[in-house]
């Protein structure tokens, strides 16, 4: 952790609506709270003021009831037991009657990024009006399951807010997804309405995806009517459909003048199942609530994000990350949505950032990988700054590490805030991150969201010492706790997953270490961490120690069985060029051990072409060591990239041929 990369300036810091909050606070209370961990403290040690002052500030359109907190324990979580609220309803209420730009929609040209559409608050409403009449009139009721398979784009906007506007749950999937791979998400659910695209475009390029849907229609027999983005379905679409499934194209369903109608439902009725990343198996189904995402959500882009009217927001995702679930939430506070369809790298690696400047965003999101592809490129951002609206980027996916935040911070200068946010699908939201009225420090997030209550854990259960590694936890409950795992009537999978280790304590399943700053940095997934000779070693330390190593585009380190303990192997990307020779490896060894310790020395590295990540980008650990000793990998669908696996296997010694 360094000396503060960014800092806000007093004046703007004052303006900001997580400072608004604060006052109306201690209006409201007579207390006095001097920074946001103050306002924090008493977020989770007054949760039903806090949560009601929120409803109120926001101006939540709904009934809300006489109590937004009961006292509960994890995983019970109970927020305004006694509201009625529509999530679509508050998406959309902004934008009634206005001609401005509510989406801009940013896609792939002939080797350059194009705005290919503008759609206005009145048009948006109206589209979603018409979809919502048409799911009412296939008989579509609240609780029936909705599955997409679409690109990023208006049409995935306007059928997710018209399923949410008839109480329908929702659910969608990258149309890149393998067949297997979507019907092991979508089967679950029994989906009686799919909407999908039979071909997207990506890199440049058109991919045909007519096959493949046409297998994952023919395994969904509960549909009752299949929709396609097409002008007209083909007959292999035709033919795959069940039995009494109606089949037509969107177009025709978007064209009525239709405004929309909500069925306002309970707090904890369902919005969103999302899945999880399925890497180390079958993936969850999460049920989330709709009312939680709301509040959540305004909590994490309204105050962290300080988003609000006249802003535009531009966060770079596919429909199957939660990343698409929480950006579309910035219309519920006036925003303007900016949705780029496409690859991150097409034309160049700088796309995303030229996305935002050819829309004038004010607030761009990426993955922080991406971020270090463009460090390594040696990518030139000062002209995404300069003269532009942009103050604030957003990172997530993976630890910003600190020399690509310090890179950062210098391309983009004091003017633009760096926000490195860590949440995940597990509450389709945010425990930590950026605060824009206190300094940012490379290598950590300033700390946790307001009404959450996280911590760090030594492994005995108990408060780890600042500087500690231990688990990331969140000792209370807030809003976005799941309502449960599709299938799992009972709880016990929930409780499982999240709340065997410590009862009442929801374990993240990250491994964390707060600063002295009172920051908290992020060292990488509890199941990827290394136990070598007993103790345990988080693999993102490594990361960060080789993120700037001039040999070394991108690694992986994993644990390998070995003459009865673990050795650590380290999967290197060389830089162009480069020879992983006994000098380079020495390099490595040396860098490793000087940031890190001598316990975090690799056995062997072994140089590859290519490493597993999942659709997210996200390094899969957990992949790698089960295909080197032999073991099944669960969820290859779910990784971008699966042959890397088998040129892994072949590269390391001692790897066990799969059975």
């Amino acid at each position: 952790m360094t000396d503060a990369t960014w800092t806000p300036r007093l004046e703007s810091a004052d303006l900001t609506r997580i400072a608004r909050i604060r006052r109306e606070a201690q209006s409201r209370t007579g207390s006095v709270f001097g920074s946001t961990p103050e306002l924090h403290q008493w977020s989770v040690s007054q949760p039903d003021a806090f949560w009601s002052l929120v409803w109120d500030e926001f101006d939540v359109v709904g009934v809300k009831g006489s109590v937004a907190c009961s006292p509960s324990t994890l995983p019970d979580a109970v927020f305004f037991p006694e509201a009625r609220i529509n999530l679509a309803e508050n998406l959309l209420a902004p934008w009634a009657d206005s001609d401005d730009s509510a989406v801009v929609w940013v896609g792939e040209g002939d080797g350059s990024l194009v705005i290919r559409e503008e759609v206005s608050g009145i048009e948006l409403r109206r589209r979603v009006g018409s979809f919502a009449q048409g799911l009412r009139d296939h008989g579509v009721e609240p609780g029936d399951r909705i599955g997409l398979v679409l690109p990023v784009g208006p049409d995935a906007l306007v059928c997710t807010l018209g399923a949410l506007a008839v109480g329908a749950v929702i659910s969608s999937v990258s149309p890149e997804f393998g067949a297997p791979s979507i019907l092991d998400r979508l089967g679950q659910l029994e989906p009686t309405v799919l909407v999908a695209a039979p071909s997207y475009r990506w890199g440049g390029r058109e991919f045909d995806r007519t096959a493949n849907l046409a297998e994952v229609v023919r395994a969904l027999p509960s549909l009752a009517w299949l929709v396609v983005t097409d002008d007209a379905p083909t007959d292999v679409i035709v033919s795959a459909a069940p039995d009494g499934c109606v089949v037509g194209a969107l177009a025709p369903e978007l064209s009525r003048e239709s405004e929309p109608t909500f069925k306002r439902m309970p707090f904890d009725h369902p919005a969103f199942v999302l899945f999880s990343s399925g890497t180390t198996g079958k993936p969850k189904c999460l049920i989330h609530r709709g009312g939680g995402v709301l509040l959540k959500h305004l909590i994490e882009l309204g105050l962290h994000a300080d988003v609000g009217p006249g802003d535009r927001m531009l966060f770079y995702t596919t429909t199957s990350w939660m990343m698409w679930n929480w950006e579309i939430s910035c219309l519920a506070l006036g925003a303007t949505l900016v949705l780029h369809d496409g690859a991150p790298t097409y034309p160049s690696a700088t796309a995303v950032f030229d996305s935002g400047r050819l829309t004038r965003a004010t607030h761009v999101g990426l993955g922080a990988r991406l971020l270090d592809h463009m460090r390594a490129e040696g990518s030139d951002l000062r002209c995404y700054s300069e003269g532009q609206p942009l103050r604030q980027v957003l990172v997530t996916g993976s630890p910003l590490s600190i020399p690509t935040a310090e890179w950062l911070a210098g391309e983009l200068g004091p003017s633009v805030m760096i926000n490195p946010i860590s949440g995940g699908t597990d509450l389709v939201g945010v425990f930590v991150g950026g605060d824009p009225t206190r300094p940012f420090h490379a290598g950590e997030m300033t700390g946790p969201m307001l009404g959450t209550h996280v911590d760090v854990y030594a492994d005995a259960g108990v408060r780890a010492a600042d500087g500690e590694p231990g688990e990331l936890v969140c000792l209370q409950p807030f809003p976005t706790v799941p309502v449960g795992i599709w299938g799992d009537d009972t709880g016990e999978r929930l409780r499982a997953t999240y709340f065997d280790t410590w009862p009442g304590v929801w374990v993240h399943g990250d491994r964390a270490v707060r600063s002295e700053h009172g920051g908290v940095a992020i060292l990488g997934r509890s199941d990827a961490t290394l136990n070598v000779g007993g103790v345990r070693i988080g693999t993102a330390e490594i990361y960060a120690a080789l993120a700037d190593h001039p040999a070394v585009v991108d690694s992986l380190a994993f644990g390998q069985e070995w003459d009865g303990d673990t050795r650590i192997v380290l999967l290197v990307v060389p830089a162009s060029g480069v020879q992983l020779d006994d000098e380079t490896q020495a390099s490595i060894r040396a860098t490793i051990r000087a940031a890190c310790s001598p316990r975090h020395m690799p056995a062997i590295i072994v140089a590859v072409e290519d490493l597993p990540r999942t659709q997210t980008g996200k390094l899969s650990e957990v992949a790698v060591r089960e295909a080197v000793h032999g073991r099944p990998v669960k969820g290859v669908g779910a990784l971008a990239n699966p042959d890397s696996l088998a040129a892994i296997v072949a590269r390391v010694p001692g790897s066990v041929s799969a059975p």
